[in-house]
């Protein structure tokens, strides 16, 4: 069985193959203006925050939108009101607002129901004027001359001049009129009441009469001044020869209408408060006031208007008792026909003409871009599709009609049971090239091939057909509804898994071919379904249920889903289908652009067709529209961020100059916006806080930016916005910030800390060398205790036994006979014993030496010893500074270090002389051993010793001990120089130093 409608989808997606080939549009017939109903109407009232009795507005050139008011100057920027503090003028404030008036430099003119005026800048800061000599009724409109004086109407015509009023006008054709009009058209000056209509003459310096009547000054884009107003029609008044100013429109609210940029009227209170005749003015204007209401293609009830403007974008904005309202064109414009789209299938007929059939009346329509829809003669019909060679199949009740340029077909449907022809309910059309396929509540499916209709039974087709498409002669792409997509060659099937998408809504044929469902849309790939999603911040659903997709000549894809028309450029498709895992991208036209509803999902009939490649037609929920995609309308408006004010605390800063945070207010929020007026919920922001942020940061449509845990410094904050057509404004709003540091945070503070950590430091250190040395002392006490207790052993035990030995060996030989061979061995025995005992008391004297060692008379007994055995080399002692105790521990390493220094430049240093330092520093104690001999070898000096051989690592390592420098410089055949630096803390004791010693003492060792 095939579900109702099942086939819909048939006939269209044949009817969209003509309009995917088209190589170029065809001409298209001029379009037709719009009327109201192609704009969307938005109001604001009291309770949206828009204020009461608007009775003059403007717009700056940075995009705001002014507003004069009984209780003051408020500006909008689409999305929220402000009110704009003015300060006080004469010693009184100026909350009630006359009139104002945009300068193209973005400077605002304020005037006041009593009198005087004022200027608004750019930057935010006000400027009075001076005040007029006979202000009369105040000031009730303004605008500027080509010289850029203010000219003024209230009372009388006055202008501002070199600082100074003049009054040009006076008299009670002003000073009684009721409304009153002053306009500059680019070329001369132009004012007007209810009665009468003037024109400034600078020869005879004051206006003249232009012409009988009055009423309200307006512009035409062409130059051409018109005079309308309550009671009749426009009436040309003059033409200045050129087109109207660029900023005549924002300049100042009308309050009898305007001419918007596309020479449409707008009147109001016409009676109703807001009308559009969108052709009044062409061909001279018109004369009567029966053809002005001919003219009016709708109008809006409402409460009364009281002035409108037209902005920068295009939008009318309409000032009412109640509040404020906008006209915003739509970009998607309706087709004229009535009631959903669900009852409306489409198609061509292969000249690039457009029909839409009726479901619910049977009527057929035949839609043109430039005007209403025609109403065709003929029988009911019920839907209609296209042939594969372009033909508009159209289904009656009883039979199909193929048009074509060759003519017209009639394809009977099958009879009754009785054989009598009889009505069908038909659902669809689908040709495939082979078989032409139809299903109706009477026949279900059926398909006529070789001049008959065959049943359903009579080809091999899946079951729970959901969606189909024409691939080729005898093939089809059938989706069912358990996730299968089926490709039917002539009977022959081949089964896809399409369950990523849900339940399929559409298959659109191509390559690769695309499928879409309640779940997403996919490409199938290689025989395999790969899901496409959206670029980051696109709407989650606009991918969902598309149900239409047209290819236009340049590559471009319109793609109607479930949440409006998506526009895919053909270099962002290729993308995305070279590599399905790369977002789409795309523009979206929704509800805002016009799109009506939600694209039609119910009767599984294609939702969006072209005739021509260029005007494209599509279904939704709310009715049928039509789009011109080759004029588009884009806003090509950049927007202007503003910074508002920056938050910190309960302290709210103005956004004006230099921000100063108090210490702590690292933590703040900057509140910016962007004035724009067209589609402010879609203007996207980038912010950047310079000196903390390095890329640009997207902050979407978010209007504020919150930074926590900023440290003191200064900032930098830049903002910028980007409309819904992606121009980005320029150039960047910023707003310096300066984040005052807390006590902690100073520099004074940090000193301080870095100071106290460093005397912590130095008394931590001071505190570890006084433990090692404590240490070193008492390891140096032990070892000093352990060579007392060997020298008392050995002078008490060895060296007395071996001299007791002596003794009776002296004894012996003494009884020998003198000559005896016996008495003389034992002399030499004794001779032999006598040195043995005198190295030995040698050692006990080096075992028992006192600790607070001499280094002089260490030096002087290590030479002396050393010349004993090495023989006779000049050595030169050298002492410096004042004489002080040692630390005994520090002392022995000291003097071993000596001694050791010594012994190489005897043993191994080959020198003649050889010279030892040593100074008494307050800083550290210096011993020198300089000689002159064959130096040290590098790669010696450089590993720290020779193998096998301990000495200099011996010397290192007791320097390392006291915590001293040692340095060994040396070169070849010039000698070398030992320097030992040992710090004044670790080498003298705490305390006062000993008795003075020789401030430079030379002694030279005897002999």
């Amino acid at each position: 069985m095939f579900p109702t409608r099942f086939l819909t989808s048939f006939a269209v997606t044949a009817a969209a193959l003509p309009a995917m080939a088209a190589s170029a549009p065809t001409p298209a017939p001029a379009v037709e203006a719009p009327g109201l109903a192609d704009y969307q109407r938005t109001v604001w009232s009291a309770a949206d925050g828009a204020p009461p009795r608007i009775a003059d507005m403007a717009q700056t050139a940075d995009g705001w939108l002014w507003l004069s008011t009984t209780d003051g100057l408020f500006r909008f920027d689409g999305l929220r009101f402000e009110r704009f503090a003015i300060p006080p003028l004469g010693g009184l404030a100026r909350d009630r607002i006359n009139s104002v008036y945009a300068a193209p430099n973005g400077d605002l003119y304020v005037s006041y129901f009593a009198e005087g005026a004022s200027v608004v800048h750019p930057d935010g800061r006000v400027e009075h004027l001076p005040l007029q000599d006979s202000p009369g009724k105040g000031i009730l409109a303004m605008t500027l001359d080509g010289e850029g004086s203010l000219w003024t109407v209230g009372g009388a015509i006055q202008r501002l001049r070199a600082g100074k009023w003049e009054t040009v006008e006076e008299g009670p054709e002003w000073r009684d009129a009721r409304t009153i009009s002053l306009l500059y058209d680019g070329r001369q000056l132009w004012a007007s009441t209810e009665l009468h209509a003037w024109r400034f003459d600078p020869a005879r310096g004051r206006f003249v009469e232009a012409g009988p009547g009055g009423g309200a000054l307006m512009v035409a884009p062409d130059g051409r001044v018109w005079l309308a107003g309550r009671g009749h029609a426009p009436r040309l008044l003059g033409e200045s020869g050129r087109a109207r100013p660029a900023s005549y429109q924002h300049a100042s609210g009308r309050w009898a209408g305007l001419v918007d940029a596309a020479g449409a009227l707008w009147t109001l209170n016409c009676p109703q408060p807001v009308c559009l005749a969108p052709d009044a003015l062409r061909d001279g204007g018109i004369q009567a006031n029966e053809a002005a209401r001919h003219a009016v293609q709708g109008a809006v009830p409402g409460p009364k208007a009281e002035t409108a403007l037209e902005d920068r974008e295009g939008n009318i904005w309409v000032a009412t008792e109640d509040g404020l309202e906008r006209y915003r064109r739509n970009r998607l414009l309706s087709a004229g026909l009535a009631g959903s789209g669900l009852r409306y299938s489409l198609g061509t007929d292969g000249a690039g003409r457009m029909w839409a059939a009726d479901d619910d009346t049977g009527i057929l329509w035949r839609l043109a871009p430039g005007g209403a829809p025609q109403r065709q003669a003929g029988g009911p019909v019920q839907v209609i599709a296209n042939g594969r060679d372009g033909a508009l199949l159209v289904g009656h009740p009883r039979s199909i009609e193929r048009r074509s340029g060759a003519g017209t077909d009639t394809i009977a449907l099958p009879p009754g049971p009785d054989g009598k022809p009889r009505d069908h309910v038909m659902l669809g059309i689908l040709d495939d090239g082979k078989v032409l396929w139809t299903t109706t509540l009477q026949t279900g499916l059926i398909g006529w091939r070789d001049g008959q209709w065959h049943p359903a039974r009579s080809f091999n087709l899946p079951r729970k057909i959901y969606q189909s498409a024409p691939a080729g002669p005898g093939q089809l792409w059938l989706a069912t509804g358990d996730g299968t997509l089926v490709f039917y060659d002539n009977d022959r099937l081949t089964t896809y898994d399409i369950r990523a998408v849900g339940l399929a809504s559409s298959i659109f044929p191509g390559t690769p071919l695309t499928v879409s469902g309640q779940s997403g849309f996919g490409a199938l790939v290689d025989g395999k379904l790969r899901m496409l999603r959206g670029a980051d911040g696109s709407a989650p659903d606009a991918l969902r249920n598309i149900t239409g997709m047209v290819l236009t000549p340049d590559g471009d894809r319109w793609l109607n889903g479930a949440i409006g028309l998506l526009h895919v450029r053909a270099a962002d498709w290729a993308r995305s289908m070279a590599d399905p895992g790369q977002p789409l991208r795309y523009t979206l036209l929704g509800l805002g652009d016009g799109y009506p509803g939600r694209a039609t999902l119910d009767n599984r009939w294609r939702s969006a067709l072209s005739p021509d490649g260029r005007h494209l037609w599509l279904t939704g929920t709310a009715g049928v529209a039509r789009l011109d995609t080759a004029s588009l309308r884009r806003n090509p408006v950049a927007p202007r961020a503003a910074i508002l004010n920056v938050a910190a605390g309960n302290t709210l800063y103005p956004a004006r100059g230099a921000v100063v945070l108090p210490p702590g207010g690292g933590q703040f929020r900057i509140q910016y916006t962007a004035p724009a007026l067209r589609m402010p919920e879609r203007v996207r922001f980038q912010v950047r806080l310079d000196g903390f942020d390095s890329p640009w940061q997207d902050a979407g449509t978010r209007r504020d930016a919150a930074y926590t845990n900023i440290g003191p410094g200064d900032y930098v904050f830049r903002v910028r916005a980007i409309n819904e057509d992606g121009v980005v404004g320029a150039p960047d709003a910023t707003v310096a910030l300066r984040v005052e540091p807390t006590v902690t945070q100073t520099l004074w503070f940090k000193l301080a800390c870095a100071g106290a950590l460093f005397l912590l430091a130095a008394l931590a250190y001071r505190w570890r060398v006084r433990y090692l040395t404590g240490r070193l002392t008492e390891r140096l006490r032990v070892r000093t205790a352990e060579r007392e207790r060997i020298a008392r052993t050995l002078h008490d035990t060895f060296l007395q036994t071996v001299q007791g030995l002596v003794l009776r060996v002296d004894a012996v030989a003494a009884r020998l006979a003198p000559g005896d061979p016996a008495r003389g061995q034992l002399e030499h025995v004794l001779e032999d014993a006598g040195r043995a005992i005198g190295e030995g008391r040698g050692q006990l004297q080096e075992l028992r030496a006192d600790d607070a060692h001499v280094l002089e008379d260490v030096a002087l007994d290590a030479v002396t010893r050393l010349r004993a055995t090495h023989g006779f080399i000049e050595v030169e002692l050298v002492v410096e500074g004042e004489r002080r105790a040692l630390v005994p521990a520090v002392s022995e390493e000291i003097a071993e270090v000596l001694r050791e220094a010594l012994r190489n430049a005897f043993v191994h240093a080959g020198a003649r002389r050889i010279r030892v330092g040593i100074v008494y520093g307050r800083r550290s104690l210096d011993v020198t051993v300089a000689d002159d001999g064959r130096g040290i070898d590098e790669a010696v000096r450089r590993n720290g010793g020779r193998d096998g051989h301990y000495g200099l690592a011996g010397m290192r390592e007791r320097a390392a001990r006291l915590g001293a420098r040692l340095d060994i410089g040396a070169a070849a055949r010039e000698g070398t120089t030992l320097v030992l630096a040992v710090p004044a803390a670790c080498a003298y004791p705490p305390g006062r130093p000993d008795a003075p010693w020789h401030a430079l003492l030379r002694r030279r060792p005897r002999g």
